[in-house]
């Protein structure tokens, strides 16, 4: 252990801001990896400390860049100096372009932890970035057992990830057997997953219906005329509704035109 990681004890804190260090999955799932705390002291010194959430980072097998998760230690100090998770997903101090990083952040002053903290940018290395608890309450609905299995499994998982206590048929969700319950619920979501994706594939292409130009032309001189009804046309040529009736003709009409 060194001066930049060991605890500040013995100064007064004048500043204290958190958030979560957060997994994004995919676009509507975000695990909570870490807590992530910055204090500043009254000396000017200040203070980052890590607080692994080690049930999600087993159970999504992740790391924290600059942290040795394998020491499994409750905390992590990085202090007097800003650690790799930070510096990677902020501009530096000395760009030319941090006035306008600062003004999307409606920011007036350089402080790396609160630039990072929903930040609107992404960092391409990794899927990590820096979550306050609002993101959460705003994109992660509260748990409401469902009878629809599809629509209950992935709000499960979401509150799950949020490291949110809550109840599963009387059962309370809590630090003791979340990894448990997040190892079962990740795969039954990935099958879940997997079976709107492939019936979204069943739905996506279907062949265009095929009636040669010859005949739709046939077809839609008798209904001009009055020989057939719209029914009748629709049912002779075959493509199931008025609308693709209409909508075939207007193509042949714009085909002939050029």
């Amino acid at each position: 252990m060194n001066e930049s990681t060991r605890k500040i004890t013995d100064d007064k804190i004048i500043f204290s801001k958190f958030g979560y260090i957060t997994y994004k999955y995919n676009e509507s799932l975000y695990f909570k990896i870490a807590k992530l705390t910055y204090e500043r002291f009254e000396s000017e010194s200040f203070q980052y400390t890590f607080e692994p959430f080690y049930d999600i980072i087993d159970c999504i097998h992740v790391d924290i860049p600059g942290i040795d998760l394998t020491l499994r230690q409750g905390l992590y100090y990085r202090v007097n100096l800003t650690p790799v998770f930070i510096s990677e997903r902020v501009t530096p101090k000395n760009r030319v372009n941090l006035r306008d990083e600062l003004l999307e952040q409606k920011m007036d002053y350089y402080q790396p932890f609160l630039l990072a903290l929903d930040s609107p940018r992404v960092y391409g290395g990794d899927r990590l970035t820096l979550k306050s608890e609002s993101f959460f309450e705003k994109n992660v609905p509260q748990y409401i057992d469902q009878t629809d299995l599809y629509k209950d499994i992935p709000l499960t998982l979401k509150n799950l990830a949020a490291r949110r206590y809550f109840n599963i048929n009387q059962i309370e969700i809590n630090d003791h057997n979340r990894l448990y319950y997040l190892q079962i619920y990740i795969h039954l979501y990935q099958k879940v997953s997997k079976k709107y994706i492939d019936k979204k594939k069943k739905h996506v292409g279907r062949k265009k219906k095929t009636i040669s130009n010859e005949l739709l032309l046939e077809i839609s001189n008798q209904y001009a005329h009055g020989v057939i009804t719209i029914d009748e046309a629709i049912k002779r040529s075959n493509l199931g509704s008025k609308s693709t009736f209409y909508r075939r003709l207007r193509e042949l009409k714009k085909t002939e035109s050029e």
